[in-house]
């Protein structure tokens, strides 16, 4: 019987062995991932701080956008305020102009008009001879008179829009009407 519980004593010293190899090789296996959870651990913080610096230079730029925006919208109000102030100045010379070009004809009209009852209208002989002159002549000097102050007038108020129109338009129609005689 001492063999049977010696065999028995060897069986039970073997079992314990092998469950404390199990246990053991457990436990490295264990540490191993530990270890490896401990890295990601690590990693995952450091992306964290990194994440936290990111978010941080986001809202920075997200707050510098918003300036930036808001500075636009007030030089877009300030423009468009300097627009509608052109605009203004713009429409009050075009009715200035359309005021002197309906004068002016009414003018050239009526100049026309006397022309044409002088030239109807027989004309005296003048008792000296070199008195005479054509019935024309006084007619014609002041309408010329007229007509040159007419397109002086219209050729300053164009150069001075052209120099204060800040748009391509404005400028093309203050030199179309500075060509326009």
């Amino acid at each position: 019987m001492s063999s049977i519980s010696s065999l028995s004593a060897i069986a039970s010293i073997n079992s314990t062995l092998v469950a404390d190899a199990i246990v053991a090789f457990l436990l490295v296996i264990t540490i191993f991932y530990a270890a490896k959870l401990s890295q990601k651990l690590s990693a995952l913080r450091a992306d964290k701080a990194e994440l936290q610096a990111l978010v941080r230079s986001l809202t920075e730029a997200s707050q510098a956008a918003e300036a930036g925006v808001a500075g636009l919208r007030a030089g877009a109000e300030d423009v468009s305020r300097l627009l509608a102030k052109k605009l203004q100045d713009a429409q009050s010379l075009r009715e200035d102009l359309a005021y002197m070009i309906d004068r002016g004809g009414s003018i050239a009209d009526q100049m026309a008009g006397r022309l044409r009852n002088r030239r109807e209208t027989p004309v005296a002989e003048p008792s000296r001879p070199h008195a005479a002159a054509a019935p024309t002549q006084p007619e014609e000097r002041p309408r010329r008179e007229a007509k040159a102050r007419a397109n002086n007038l219209i050729r300053e108020m164009a150069s001075r829009l052209v120099a204060t129109a800040p748009s391509r338009s404005e400028r093309d129609l203050a030199q179309a009407l500075a060509g326009r005689r």
